[in-house]
């Protein structure tokens, strides 16, 4: 007889394996044990995880197997009678209630005692992973018992174990018990020997699964001296947890999204990089110095050049790495890249973030270092009580100490290679920046290769170093894109067909102005292919690229100005919003998904949240948003506004966003005649951007995004709109729709009245002392601010009358002039309603 590949003689086996995994779960410990309750669980738990893993060793469950237990009649036997001897031992219940301390309580009785905790209970712990596979693999057999056959556990039986639990109550006697079911496992073991190294492997793999620190130390305590192996596995799989939890917080979900996003090069170029031609331009070759000496390479290029996407190319090209392979010489190689963005979130520019990211990917090569790089942040990491997202970041001091006694001495074995693009985009000084990577690049096993514009603290600090400046080296690579775009256009060839010598004319134009300046001839083509299109005449092309400033800032203002009359006024509208978002700091780009469902409610002409979703979408609706928003975008914008699509099989669909096609775009746009000259219309409409960014965040309550960072962001536009000079009504409008929004989320929720939310919201972004400043400044422009004020909360269930207690304490702290309650209450109950429909637009 066979059951789904078994000998009836295996499906013995099986079926009596099965018993005794069985018999294991139906013992607990007794909470008035105290700790020694979590101890004997322990032990026994590993007992059960050891048990389990000698099936898995011995493949007494795996279909077809050969092994001693499949052709050794001897050994089945003696596996045989261990399984139930352990089955006799478990379950001949005087035995264990005179011998091993335990009692026996029906499973009714047993929530009304004290017993055990769910953490303890059942299959939790270390044998749970073992045991979930052990079950997958059982269920699969599909063995039943069968009457008078033998296999299998009677019905009754299975009707016991559901019934019974057995409880531990006297830990001495308990203790003999596990010691039986050590020997019988050790005898188990002895019939398929194992080697430490693998028993040890064994007990890592189903340890690495537990993620509660207090339960790994629980197995360290209890197997010290009784099973070495499984407790040098608890410690390492203790080792491994605190590790990825320093690395968890190290990690920003942002810290790849701009290398991501970077168009790749156009085919066929920048291929001269690692592979330079004879005729080329003489510069300090690259591929010699991938495989030389250490040290740093600078990239300089002017704006728009094509610096990243060459840097996005050095990385990912496989011949870098094959020449990096050369310089480690047979050591070692690790690689590490950085991305400035200057239009992204803040960990995207800052020097934090260029660590953080750093730190992360040297350590996540070798986890195992983490405690020595990272002391402090291991501690804090070890207490069983922290949650990990509370681990506090090192001061940026901190965290450029460890990166060099990282690399220094405990990499010193090792050869590192850090590619760091788009230095000029950081937000703080150029000079601290080039500093910290003269130093990080002293370091005799570390090269480094780095890019920015030419600024002058650039120049200062790697004039001296190998490098290349980038305009004066892609003239073949503009031409090779203009063949492909303009040459190429099915219309532009039949006109080389009529007068070929006008065709060439005004690609060769197009070569010239473009100085080397990559983003030129790409906004250039855009205009001559738009040309193409229209199916104008030669004199009409020719007269668009004579048109056609050569300076890149000079180009973007006139495609503004080119933008079609029909959405001129809703493009400026988009373009103003991304222009005004870069100027808040501390705020995310703006979501994609965010911009749709505000411009479908009319872009800031809806003050009241009209339609807002506080339910779960579909991601295919979510996704179809995104995409005709991104449509809107490409269609009226001319492409000096983008969608960057976040990776987004590592993060959710609201990591869409929309910004500038380039920093250069941005850059101009801060030049106050430009932005004047531009934005004129909108003042007279009185648009208001801060409020608009501010409910494209509301209507984002819907997604995944934590609710703590959309509130955050959608604070942000309102504290700089106040700064600004936004009339106080609407600030405080704003701040109320804030304050009504968190009421809808929390509505099922009980917040504590000594809360108040708004205020701490903004205490969170501005700072303590500044939110006195601000909310001082909010109250004196008008008598009325006050009552103004106090009704920002009224929306929350606690009432008008507790937060008004509360915030006048608060505000007495502050020096604020103290108001008369009673009156101040009624009169924002009255008020509430009025407030709650000021105009946000």
């Amino acid at each position: 007889m066979e059951v789904a590949g078994l000998t009836l003689g295996a499906v013995a086996l099986v079926s009596l394996f099965k018993d005794c995994i069985d018999l294991f779960s139906m013992i607990t410990a007794a909470v008035d044990l105290g700790k020694d309750a979590a101890i004997l669980d322990t032990k026994l738990d590993v007992e059960r995880m050891l048990f389990l893993q000698w099936s898995e060793r011995v493949g007494l469950l795996q279909q077809n197997s050969i092994n001693r237990l499949s052709y050794d009649m001897e050994v089945r036997q003696i596996v045989s009678r261990v399984l139930e001897s352990i089955k006799s031992l478990l379950s001949e219940g005087e035995a264990l209630q005179r011998d091993y301390g335990l009692k026996k309580l029906d499973v009714i009785k047993l929530a009304t005692k004290d017993i055990g905790t769910e953490s303890t209970m059942g299959y939790k712990g270390a044998s749970s992973y073992g045991f979930k596979r052990f079950l997958k693999q059982f269920e699969a057999l599909k063995i039943r018992s069968s009457q008078g056959s033998g296999v299998g556990p009677h019905p009754t039986w299975k009707s016991t174990v559901k019934q019974l639990r057995w409880v531990i109550v006297d830990k001495d006697k308990f203790n003999y018990l596990i010691d039986h079911l050590s020997y019988f496992n050790t005898s188990l073991s002895s019939l398929v020997p194992a080697s430490i190294e693998s028993e040890t492997t064994s007990c890592e793999n189903d340890l690495v699964h537990i993620k509660n620190l207090a339960e790994l130390d629980l197995i360290i305590q209890a197997t010290a001296n009784t099973r070495p192996s499984v407790s040098k596995a608890a410690v390492s799989a203790k080792s491994t947890l605190i590790s990825s939890r320093v690395l968890r917080t190290l990690w920003f979900r942002s810290y790849d999204d701009r290398r991501i996003n970077i168009k790749n090069n156009h085919f066929k170029t920048l291929q001269w990089a690692l592979d330079p031609p004879t005729d080329y331009l003489q510069w300090d070759d690259l591929s010699t110095w991938l495989q030389s000496a250490s040290g740093l390479y600078w990239i300089s290029g002017k704006a728009g050049s094509g610096k990243s996407t060459l840097m996005k190319y050095l990385y990912q090209h496989q011949k870098t790495h094959a020449l990096l392979q050369s310089w480690a010489n047979g050591s070692e190689l690790i690689l590490a890249s950085f991305f400035f963005y200057a239009l992204g979130k803040s960990e995207q520019k800052s020097q934090s973030g260029l660590l953080r990211s750093l730190l992360y990917q040297l350590l996540e090569h070798d986890p195992s270092v983490t405690e020595s790089a990272l002391p402090h942040m291991w501690r804090e990491a070890c207490y069983t009580e922290q949650p990990s997202l509370s681990i506090e970041v090192l001061s940026v001091a901190e965290m450029a100490a460890a990166l060099k006694d990282l690399c220094s001495r405990l990499y010193r074995d090792e050869k590192i290679f850090f590619l760091i693009d788009g230095i000029d985009e950081y937000e703080g000084k150029d000079m601290d920046v080039a500093i910290f990577i003269s130093e990080l690049e002293s370091l005799s096993n570390v090269k480094i290769l780095v890019s920015s514009r030419p600024h002058p603290a650039f120049f200062t600090a790697f004039s001296e170093k190998p490098m290349m400046s980038l305009q004066k080296l892609t003239k073949h690579d503009i031409a090779s894109y203009i063949d492909d775009t303009v040459a190429s256009h099915p219309y532009m060839t039949t006109i080389f067909q009529l007068s070929p010598m006008e065709a060439i004319d005004i690609t060769r134009k197009l070569l010239e102005k473009a100085s080397g300046v990559f983003l030129w001839v790409v906004l250039a083509c855009r205009s001559v292919i738009e040309g193409c299109d229209d199916f104008c005449t030669i004199i009409e092309l020719k007269e668009r690229v004579d048109e056609l400033p050569k300076e890149v800032e000079n180009l973007i203002e006139l495609m503004l100005g080119n933008i079609d009359p029909r959405y001129k006024q809703e493009a400026m509208k988009f373009i103003h919003l991304a222009y005004t978002n870069e100027g808040c700091k501390g705020i995310d780009p703006i979501p994609t998904l965010g911009l749709y469902l505000t411009d479908e409610n009319g872009l800031g002409e809806d003050t009241s949240l009209t339609g807002l979703n506080l339910e779960p979408v579909p991601l295919a609706e979510m996704e179809a948003q995104c995409r005709i928003m991104e449509g809107r975008i490409r269609s009226r914008c001319c492409g000096l506004l983008e969608v960057y699509n976040h990776d987004r099989h590592e993060g959710p669909i609201e990591e869409c966003s929309i910004n500038f096609m380039h920093r250069t775009v941005y850059d101009m746009l801060l030049l106050p005649d430009v932005s004047n000259r531009l934005f004129r219309d909108l003042q007279g409409e009185d648009f208001n951007s801060y409020a608009i960014l501010s409910e494209i965040w509301c209507r984002m309550i819907h997604t995944e995004s934590g609710s703590d960072e959309i509130y955050m962001n959608a604070l942000h536009p309102v504290k700089y709109g106040d700064m600004s000079g936004c009339l106080p009504a609407i600030t405080v409008h704003l701040l109320s729709r804030l304050q009504f929004l968190f009421g809808q989320i929390t509505a099922t929720s009980s917040p504590s009245p000594d809360v108040p939310l708004i205020y701490n919201m903004i205490k969170n972004a501005v700072g303590t002392a500044m939110t006195y400043q601000w909310f001082s400044r909010l109250l004196s422009r008008r008598a009325c601010m006050m009552p103004l004020a106090l009704s920002l909360r009224t929306e929350i269930r606690w009432g008008i009358y507790c937060f008004v207690h509360q915030a006048s304490r608060r505000w007495a702290t502050a020096r604020l002039q103290r108001v008369r309650l009673v009156p101040v209450t009624n009169l924002a109950v009255r008020l509430m309603d009025r407030f709650f429909g000021v105009h946000t637009h």
